[in-house]
């Protein structure tokens, strides 16, 4: 016998089968949800790691195109260097802007 509130309360074995019951449904509930829970984790993770490895693969794309914006710069820079370096005899020596001319006699093909 069970005593709650004042009131003695006879569980019989009726009473005991349904909250037996209620208490297996309880669990079997609980396991679901667990199951469930666990199954949105593994999911939830196997998205991460996709996303961490789409992350690492766009990473070593921008690092190698980093690497050949250095390259191009630097072939752009050599290029730039080499074009300064021909127009500066062209400004200091006079004779690198002229045109050439053919001064002298008109008939100096050479005869066999």
């Amino acid at each position: 016998m069970e005593k709650g509130k004042g009131i003695d309360i006879e569980l019989t074995e009726e009473d005991l089968r349904m909250e037996l019951q209620r208490l297996r449904r309880e669990i079997k509930e609980t396991s679901e949800r667990r199951i469930e829970v666990e199954f949105a984790t593994a999911v939830a993770r196997a998205a991460n790691v996709a996303l961490d490895t789409e992350l690492a693969a766009k990473m070593t794309k921008k690092a190698v195109i980093n690497e050949e914006i250095i390259v191009v710069r630097k072939k752009r820079d050599a290029f730039k260097d080499a074009t300064m370096t021909l127009r500066k005899p062209h400004g200091k020596y006079s004779f690198f802007s002229q045109e050439a001319t053919s001064n002298g006699p008109e008939d100096t093909h050479i005869r066999y």
